[in-house]
């Protein structure tokens, strides 16, 4: 007889509220987190107030905050510190808007990379328009990003340095604190892309001294898509004005004053419409499960799984992408597949075998959370290596 592995409580807990993972082993949380009945009750409850209330909306603004005070206590931030969107695109565009407002600045330069997530880069792209500098630097799945070349970049005209905690093309993690201290150290501010890292890896920002980070529910926090939150470090929210903005990121949003762009005294400034009540509502009870099941934890299950991974999957043939070891990655191994045809049909095959992975580009990524089983890690790799080999 097979020995099946045991999780602590705490994640057993976790991987129970999973009914998908009854029937399916589940390794794409990169791309979207799996269904639990928690937030199913809260899709539940959501409906239940929409349907008896005559308005809803004193109900869906305290899950709003609450879920706002969620992600705060995730990081380690005050609720006043986070400014609640719908993606991260608006969110980082609003930060954008802020600061290419000032055009006499003296600092006009933006360090991104090809590592970005696309809707990341894109809003730092957008700061072209206005007369900045914006330089890429080389990064994909074969080669992740260098801390050192992020390092060097940094130079006295540049206004913001802008990295990925763990690289959505291969799951390389980024040494975020030395960028941080290096930035800060040239004056520059720093934003921190932590999507694919928050969930299954402490972040604490007081530590880090990060002056912004974002992220969003669809993943790792097994929420649902819609909702993005963005920390912006004390002392700094107060110095900027987005223009990318709406009637909730004023001082009173239901002053209804048309007339007057005051800003709020804190992140919420950079608030923009009509919150995402729906997804506020999700966010909240799934931040509360994975603070339960604890980051800590999580991450130590998903290391032994990614390590073990690793070292099989070298054992069958496989070819990884990024660093080779685990403490080095996030929730993610990237096996290469030679190119993006190839990565989705090998999918596309293990999904008919009720393994679901996530392909982008020419990597096949397999993203474990700490309700991973050791034993559905390693069916995952072999099956993806007898397939690799026809």
């Amino acid at each position: 007889m097979a020995v099946v592995s045991t999780l602590p409580p705490e994640l057993q807990q976790l991987r129970g509220s999973i009914r998908l993972l009854e029937s399916t082993v589940y390794l794409a949380s990169c791309s979207q987190g799996p269904l639990s009945t928690r937030v199913e009750g809260a899709v539940r409850s959501f409906m239940d107030t929409w349907n008896t209330a005559a308005l809803g909306w004193e109900e869906w603004g305290r899950q709003v905050e609450s879920a706002r005070a969620g992600f705060a206590a995730m990081i380690n931030a005050r609720p006043e510190d986070v400014a609640v969107g719908t993606s991260m695109s608006q969110l980082v565009s609003s930060v954008v808007s802020a600061y290419v407002r000032e055009r006499r600045a003296p600092r006009r330069r933006i360090v991104s990379s090809l590592g970005e997530f696309p809707g990341v880069a894109h809003a730092w792209l957008g700061a072209r328009a206005y007369g900045w500098r914006v330089d890429q630097l080389a990064a994909d799945a074969v080669a992740p990003l260098d801390p050192l070349d992020v390092i060097s970049a940094v130079d006295e005209d540049t206004a913001m340095v802008s990295v990925p905690h763990v690289s959505y093309q291969s799951g390389a993690m980024l040494d975020v604190d030395e960028v941080i201290a290096a930035g800060h150290a040239r004056g520059a501010a720093v934003f921190v892309d932590a999507y694919q890292s928050l969930g299954t890896i402490p972040i604490d920002v007081r530590a880090s001294g990060v002056d912004f980070l974002a992220s969003g529910t669809a993943k790792y926090l097994l929420g649902t898509p819609g909702i993005d939150f963005l920390y912006v470090r004390q002392g700094l929210h107060e110095q900027l004005e987005p223009t990318v903005t709406g009637w909730f990121g004023r001082t009173d949003p239901f002053a209804f004053d048309a007339a007057s762009l005051d800003y709020a005294p804190t992140a919420a400034r950079f608030d923009l419409g009509s919150p995402p009540v729906l997804p506020a509502a999700v966010a909240e009870c799934a931040m509360d499960a994975i603070r339960e099941a604890d980051p800590g934890r999580i991450r130590t299950q998903v290391e032994s799984l990614v390590a073990s991974a690793i070292e099989l999957g070298g054992e069958l043939g496989l070819r990884v992408l990024g660093p080779k070891v685990a403490a080095a990655r996030g929730a993610m191994v990237a096996f290469d597949a030679g190119t993006t045809t190839e990565g989705e049909r090998l999918s596309s095959v293990l999904l008919e075998r009720d393994v679901v992975v996530s392909p982008r580009g020419r990597a096949v990524r397999l993203s474990p959370h700490g309700f991973t089983l050791q034993e559905e890690m390693e069916h995952a790799v072999r099956e993806l290596a007898l397939l690799a080999e026809r």
